[in-house]
Parts: C-alpha cells; structure tokens; sequence
C-alpha cells in the first residue's frame, strides 16, 4: 500500500452522543474513531431560552450566524484553538489526530483514554449522577487545577463541560481531569464585540467562572457539586 492512504479497520461500537458515534480502532487499539451522524449545516441547535433564540434569528437574517458544522469539523476546530494557546501536548487535553479514511467512511481519530480512575464512572457528570456532589479532596484538588488551566490560557470550547472532563490517574496514581471533546461554541452575541481581544477574554473567563461555580455549588439555583 505504499504511496496510498491507510484505511483503518472500524472496531466495537463504544457509545453514542448528541451528534456523534464512537468506535474502537481495530488497526490502532490506542486510538478510538467518532463519526458524524449529520452533515455540514443539518445539525440540530438546542434552544436556549426565547431571549437567545430571538436573537439568534435576528442574527441570522443580519448575516452574522455562521453555518453549523460538523461535529467532527467542529473538533478539528477546538482542537486548533487547543494547539494556537500552546495546550496540544497537555496531558489535559486528549489529542486528536485528524481525518482518517476507513472501511465506514471518513472519521476523526483521537487518542484513546485507558487510565479512567473509576470502572464505571468517566466523567465528573458520571460521578454527579452517581454520588450527588462531589467530595473526594483529589478530585475537587484536580478541578480546581484544570480550571485553573483553562482560564490562564483562555480555553474556550467544550473542556468546561462536565460531561467532557474525564476523571483520570497518571502512572503515580494522582488524580487529574483529561479533556476528551474539544468542540468550539458558536458565537451567539448579537454584536460581535468579541472580535476584540480584551472583550474575547473577558468573556471567557466568564463563562469559565461560571462553570466552576455551578460545580463548586455557588451557584445555589444549580445545587452544591463540591
């Protein structure tokens, strides 16, 4: 096969989410592979709010709304963004390897998690369903880390999303968070002010601190986390 692109053999289905399937290797057990269920514009938007939907639509007939991609463009582009803030080699972040050719049809290739801290629970949203709030002093010492992470070099994708944030222990058996969905957020803001930069970072570290305090529970309308 010299000079032609390897075609990768499609292992065991693993799971299913909104937008995407995910795959065992069979060529590449240390490699997982995520297809597309929909194309380039047909993926559902969830609402958020009659507030944010009327303004989406008034963005859209001023031509600011940008055609939904595909979940696994949309990965390549967080996985960009992920490499442009210096973070691609973090063991924070799950590495995505890009576009592969298989025996299925096209998919994205990303590295494989083996080292999950838990047999039945993978996400910190796995251990909230299953233990109500979180209380284990390695694991609220690791998310107290990762954020700190992501809002020093500014992230702004899906890694603030619990059910992103793998729970996961390194050859020393220390407790940290690996990052396994890197999908960017569509710009909603009916004026784009964040094309400037200072605007851009302060409303990351917005939605970051947001975040961390629905988890850490300080924000009572979502219940205590930690």
């Amino acid at each position: 096969m010299s000079g032609q692109e390897q075609i990768y053999q499609v292992g065991d289905f693993l799971r299913g989410g909104g937008f995407r399937d995910t795959y065992e290797c069979a060529s590449d057990p240390t490699k997982l592979l995520k297809f597309d269920r929909y194309g380039a514009g047909t993926r559902k938007i969830k609402s958020r709010g009659p507030v944010k939907d009327l303004f989406r639509k008034l963005r859209a007939k001023l031509g600011y709304k940008k055609q939904r991609l595909t979940g696994n463009q949309d990965e390549l582009l967080g996985w960009q963004h992920i490499q442009e803030v210096g973070l691609a080699g973090h063991h924070a972040f799950t590495r995505v390897h890009g576009m592969v050719e298989t025996n299925l049809g096209p998919a994205l290739m990303i590295e494989k998690i083996n080292n999950f801290a838990y047999s039945e629970i993978r996400s910190v949203r796995d251990y909230i369903k299953q233990h109500g709030r979180i209380q284990d002093a390695e694991l609220i010492r690791a998310l107290v880390e990762y954020f700190k992470i992501l809002r020093a070099h500014h992230v702004s994708c899906f890694a603030d999303r619990p059910e992103n944030m793998g729970i996961v222990v390194d050859t020393h058996g220390k407790t940290y968070i690996k990052c396994f969905d890197v999908k960017t957020y569509l710009d909603h803001q009916f004026l784009p002010i964040n094309k400037i930069e200072y605007f851009r970072k302060r409303r990351i570290q917005r939605r970051l601190d947001r975040h961390f305090s629905i988890l850490s529970g300080e924000n009572a309308a979502e219940g205590a986390r930690i």
